[in-house]
Parts: C-alpha cells; sequence; structure tokens
C-alpha cells in the first residue's frame, strides 16, 4: 500500500488550499477592514496599506511553495505527511510574532494577520491530509 502523493496530486491540493486560502483571507480581510480593525493607516512594507490583492497574493504564493516542500518530503522521507506537519507548525508559530513588530500596527490588527496566517496553514494541512487519505 502506497500513499505517497504524486507531484501532480500535491499540487492539486496545493491549489485547492490556495484556492481557500485566498477566499477566506479575503473575507477576513472585509470584514475587518469594514469592523476598522484593519486600516489604511498601518503601512505593510513600510509604503503601501494591507489590501485585498496583498491578501490574495501572501495566501497563494507560499501556499503552492508550501506545497512543492511537502512533494519534497513525501518523496525523501517515510514519514512526510508528519514530518512537514511539524516544520509548518514550528513555521506558523515562528510566523505570529512579526505582525507586532510593523511599525504603528495595533494589537487587533497583528491578531488579524495572524488568524490569516493560521487559515493558511489550517487549509495546507487539511487538504493535503485529505488527498493521501484519499490516495490509500
Amino acid at each position: 500500500m502506497n500513499n505517497k502523493l504524486s507531484i501532480g496530486q500535491t499540487l492539486k491540493a496545493g491549489l485547492l488550499t490556495a484556492a481557500a486560502a485566498a477566499i477566506t483571507n479575503v473575507i477576513i480581510f472585509f470584514i475587518f477592514k469594514s469592523a476598522g480593525i484593519f486600516t489604511d493607516t498601518i503601512l505593510m512594507d513600510g509604503k503601501s496599506p494591507l489590501t485585498a490583492v496583498l491578501v490574495l497574493i501572501a495566501s497563494i504564493v507560499p501556499t503552492l511553495i508550501a506545497s512543492l516542500v511537502f512533494f519534497l518530503f513525501e518523496k525523501f522521507s517515510s514519514k512526510g505527511y508528519r514530518n512537514f506537519s511539524i516544520l509548518s507548525a514550528a513555521i506558523v508559530i515562528f510566523s505570529l510574532y512579526p505582525p507586532f513588530t510593523i511599525p504603528s500596527i495595533t494589537i487587533g490588527f497583528a491578531l488579524g494577520l495572524n488568524v490569516m496566517h493560521l487559515t493558511v496553514v489550517f487549509y495546507l494541512l487539511y487538504f493535503l491530509k485529505k488527498a493521501i487519505t484519499k490516495n490509500v
């Protein structure tokens, strides 16, 4: 019984993750923006405020890269999903601090960004596990 995913299966899970995370994070963005938690006075790169386009890019690009990293874990490890999950947990934990270092950021804004980080990892692990389960 081989439950390792092919590159095609991995990319399909990555694309499903990218779509789900992007849609969810844009919804979160607009909810927080309408609630006044995300404001245009806080600049992401020192020059521009957070926009839906930035949220889409930040949800899609890292997800596709992560799915390729997962494929490498699958290919070269006997416990690819477990090892990738551990790496994902470590990365998401470390990603929770940087939003608090953005100049003039509010606690609510930083927490909102963290919710989006967690959303991406949740969907990634969910769709990869679902693909593995389907492949058994």
